[in-house]
């Protein structure tokens, strides 16, 4: 299977992807999380997941954004995403670390990703290929929370929001409009 071929395969599987890249086997929950994903439903563009501490929520989060950056994008539109959590140290104690975690465990990821402490990005496209850690402060007025997620423009967006349910009205807000 060539490259384009592997990467359309992984876009319509990405279970197959996490088995390839990192070895491993998803649980059920989280492959029904995967499948959601990668259905291209517009029903399911919207996914959120409930459960109690330590599943691997935040793990699926950091699958979904690599599967993101892998195999979306085409010539002149690369995939932008953005990261948020309901604080500053929850991303960068929690899902920032987990990106580069399984960035790490994967051959294939270490060459194609470039991760830092603010974005994930294609080592071939850096400016323009990404998913970036967003925050807002946790004194920040409405319009200010409001622009934690604005400004990203392509034809494959996507938000990765951990503990999406204390995160404030105005950022939800912000990635409805922009996945509009």
């Amino acid at each position: 299977m060539g490259v384009s071929e592997k990467i359309k395969y992984w876009r319509e599987n990405p279970c197959a992807q996490v088995q390839e890249l990192f070895g491993v086997e998803p649980d059920v929950w989280q492959a029904q999380a995967l499948e959601a994903f990668a259905s291209g439903d517009p029903v399911k563009n919207r996914i959120a997941l409930a459960s109690c501490a330590g599943p691997g929520k935040t793990c699926i989060l950091a699958w979904c954004g690599l599967n993101f950056l892998t195999c979306y994008g085409e010539r002149g539109e690369h995939p932008k995403g953005a990261a948020v959590a309901v604080t500053e140290d929850n991303l960068k104690d929690n899902l920032w670390p987990e990106l580069s975690k399984w960035i790490q465990r994967s051959e294939f990821l270490r060459h194609a990703l470039k991760w830092t402490k603010s974005r994930v990005f294609a080592v071939d496209h850096p400016e323009t290929w990404f998913i970036s850690a967003r925050t807002f402060s946790k004194t920040a007025d409405p319009e200010e929370q409001g622009r934690t997620l604005s400004g990203l423009h392509s034809k494959y967006i996507l938000y990765l929001i951990d503990e999406s349910g204390d995160i404030p009205p105005p950022v939800l807000r912000s990635a409805e409009q922009g996945l509009s």
